[in-house]
């Protein structure tokens, strides 16, 4: 019975050493992963100033990109100056065509034949 009792104890013991060296590596595993997430915290972190530069980047983009439409609709309401000027001489050709015709006609009927 005494056996027992002692060799209980030594198991006991062993468990014991056993469960502090246990301890001991999820205490050395728990460090490593907590310079680990450090770590990847730093990158996600370059990463964020990155993303954010790229933002800054894409504003000065939309910046240009307004510059640009503002410079189109002055080249659109060049264009539409444009058109209204040739429809203007258009209209004006025509009826001055039209004019000069008719005055011809006018006179080929009222001058007497050769």
């Amino acid at each position: 019975m005494i056996r027992v009792e002692e060799e209980l104890k030594n198991q006991r013991e062993l468990i014991m050493q056993f469960m502090q060296q246990v301890d001991k590596r999820f205490e050395l595993m728990k460090d490593d992963m907590d310079r680990r997430f450090e770590q990847v915290d730093k990158r996600l972190e370059q990463v964020d100033k990155r993303f954010e530069q790229v933002d800054k980047r894409f504003e000065m983009i939309d910046k240009r990109f307004e510059q640009v439409d503002r410079r189109f609709e002055q080249v659109d309401k060049r264009f539409e100056e444009i058109n209204n000027r040739l429809d203007k001489f258009m209209r004006w050709s025509f009826a001055t065509t039209l004019t000069v015709g008719g005055l011809i006609v006018a006179a080929i009927k009222l001058l007497p034949p050769f």
